[in-house]
Formats: C-alpha cells, structure tokens, sequence
C-alpha cells in the first residue's frame, strides 16, 4: 500500500489547528459576553470572584462618585429609580445609588446596572425649621429643603441615624409621589411600626428586620400593600461590599443606622458613640458581613451630637440574615467600661479627627474640605448632607 502524500498531512494538521483556534476564541467571546445572574457584569473582569456592590449616596458626576469611588458606565446604562425605568439624565447628586461595580485591567470600576433608592417618598406632613416629617419619619434637611411646604409630594434620599432620624442628602419633589417608605420595623406598646409611622398588615416576623412598605397612609398609619426585605440580594454577583453608614458599636459587631448589622471582630468601627463612615467587608459562607476596613467620613449637617445614637433602640438583624441578632450595646460592663475580651483602644480604621486631621477644620470633614459642608461630601457638596449608603440607616 503508497504512503498518503506528506501535503495532505500538513493540511489535515494546519485543519485541525485552525478549528481548535476558532473555538477556543468563541468560548472566549461567550465568557466574556456572559453576565453573572444576569447583570451584565463579566466573570473575566474581576477574575471570577464576583464585584463589588456599592451602595452609597451619588457625590458628583464625571461618571458617578460613591463611597469616593469613581464607577464608570455606558451612556444607555439601565436606570431604576424607586423600581421605574428612567434614563441615565435622571441621576442627581444627593441621590442614594445601588450599583455592583467591577475592576477592570486599567484599574477603572464599571457598572452596567444603577439603582436609586429613596428612604422615604409621601407628602410632606410637617416642617420646622430644618427639620421635615414625612409618613412619621423625622428628616434633618437643609435650609434650601427647609422651604418646602407641607402637602408637598416628595422623595427624601439620605442616611438614617441610628437613632432613626433620616439625614437627608437630597429632598426631590414630585408630582406624585407613592407611598413607601423604607426602615427597621420595629414593636412598640401600639403594635408595629418604622420611625414614627404605624404599621397595618405586615407580618410580625419582619420585626427587627429592614423591610421596604409601599400602601396607603392615613393619620399617622399606614396599611401595607407590598412589603419587601431590604436585605442586598439585589446586589446580584457582589462577592463585597462598600457601604456609607451612620455606624456605632453592637457588641463585636456595627450597627448601621439603616437597622442592618456587620461583624467586626477587628474593632474597626467607633469605640463609643456614633460616627458616619464607610464600611467595606467580605461576604461570609453564611452571607452575613464580615468587615474588612472601615474610613471615617465627616458627619456632615444633622449628625448627632458626640456620644449620640439610640442604645434603647433594638439593634436590626445581620445583613442577609436580618433574624439573627447580635450584642447590643447594653452588653458592655456597667459604667461604660467595654465587655470582657473587648478592645477599647484605637481605631485602626478611623480616620484622625484632631485639628490638622481629615475631619478638623480645614482637614477632609470640615466646612470647605473635600468631604465638609460645600465640599467634596458634605452638604451642599460632594454627597449632600449625610450622603452614604444604607441611607442608605442601607
């Protein structure tokens, strides 16, 4: 039998190169084209471990600035605001963002995804000085918002205190503005309730849990229509978190103002007191948060006096498992002397607040600085007053 021509191997060989190289550059094309539960958001940009999920107060534009990240996006980025469709020309300063970012090769954060969240939307019930009220919760707003009058529609975009005041970092009117508001549900002598506001129809297992209401409110209570746990898992693919929060001590955990807890085992957050800050952690196997680092931020118009917050408030659950309680801070020794195995030192994660520091005057949180009143994020400025996330108290 003739040996096969030396010619019709090479091209049998160079064929088979040529098919191997044409499907390993679709399986490519395919990975990067695929987005992780659906977001959009590419395995092959953060090496497969998912992105961050940002959720913090829009502090100036050129892309969006939150949590002083720059996060970039497309000019037809799909846009929600308060779960309806709207364009990218809709985004205001002030307003609370929810994005899952990713890292790209140059270093640059992208998002193909925002949502806006206000804290709390509904006519106007009252205004005192600088202070609103609206569907019972009590909103510090600034002298502009101060202006408005009461019946007026509007959407108040902030962070709550832990105290469960709403600092607001925007107060957008509207020609019609739903119902909803978005809080800790709590128990009180009369029943249920967020802030100042009854509840109607909510099931009793949602106390101690972030849960946004929509329905009709009358007289100072609301019967629910739609009830939703504010939990993150619409920060679908996020692996981290980034969150602007009025933060204070739980134990050897933080409770955020928004009613949410994150475990802190390296005491990164405020030794007494309350400060507003940015909390980044990891998800853990349970989903809770465990937090990586924190960085004080100034507090901004409205913040509460040193030592404030609410210790008679009843701390909300862990993030993703809002039912699981932890310390509060009523576990301390008498005296306020910390809980045994505690540290009440330094933090490693606050920023210096003395004089010639980030938050002193001149510094990073004072009037005029990047992050004070007219500055970077402080009111009127960079992210409105108490601009953050978990509002967002997320």
């Amino acid at each position: 039998m003739s040996r096969p021509p030396l010619i019709s191997r090479r091209l049998l060989l160079t064929g088979f190169w040529l098919a191997g190289t044409a499907i390993a550059r679709a399986q490519v094309k395919r990975g990067t084209d695929q987005g992780i539960g659906g977001t959009g958001i590419t395995r092959g940009d953060d090496h497969g471990i998912g992105g961050t999920g940002i959720v913090g107060v829009i502090q100036r534009f050129g892309s969006i600035y939150v949590n002083g990240e720059r996060v970039t996006y497309a000019s037809d980025v799909p846009v929600r605001i308060d779960g309806e469709e709207a364009s990218p020309k809709a985004l205001r300063i002030g307003q609370l963002a929810r994005v899952v970012a990713t890292r790209q090769a140059d270093g640059t954060l992208v998002t193909r995804n925002i949502a806006i969240a206000s804290e709390v939307s509904g006519p106007i019930e009252q205004v005192k000085g600088n202070e609103l009220t609206v569907l019972g919760q009590k909103i510090v707003a600034s002298s502009k918002e101060s202006k408005l009058r009461a019946g007026t529609p509007v959407a108040v975009y902030g962070l709550r205190r832990t105290d469960g005041v709403i600092v607001a970092s925007l107060v957008e009117p509207r020609k019609e503005a739903t119902e909803r508001v978005t809080g800790l549900v709590e128990r009180g002598p009369d029943g249920l309730h967020i802030g100042g506001l009854k509840l109607s129809g909510v099931d009793p297992l949602l106390v101690g849990q972030r849960v946004q209401i929509e329905g009709s409110a009358s007289q100072g209570a609301m019967q629910a229509a739609r009830t939703r746990i504010d939990d993150f898992s619409d920060l679908v693919g996020a692996s981290r978190l980034s969150i602007e929060a009025y933060v204070q001590r739980a134990g050897s955990s933080l409770q955020l103002g928004s009613g949410l807890v994150a475990r802190d085992s390296s005491r990164f957050g405020p030794v007494a007191g309350e400060a507003r800050m940015v909390v980044n952690g990891v998800f853990d196997r349970s989903r809770g948060l465990q937090v990586e680092s924190t960085q004080a931020i100034g507090q901004g118009p409205g913040a509460p006096r040193p030592g404030g917050g609410n210790p008679g408030r009843s701390p909300g659950g862990s993030i993703m498992h809002p039912d699981r309680g932890t310390p509060s801070p009523g576990n301390s020794q008498p005296g306020g002397a910390a809980a045994p195995g505690s540290n009440p030192g330094s933090n490693p994660g606050s920023a210096p607040t003395g004089p010639s520091g980030p938050s002193g005057p001149g510094g990073m949180g004072s009037p005029g600085g990047p992050t004070g009143p007219g500055g970077g994020m402080g009111g009127g400025g960079f992210g409105g007053p108490g601009g953050g996330m978990g509002g967002g108290r997320r």
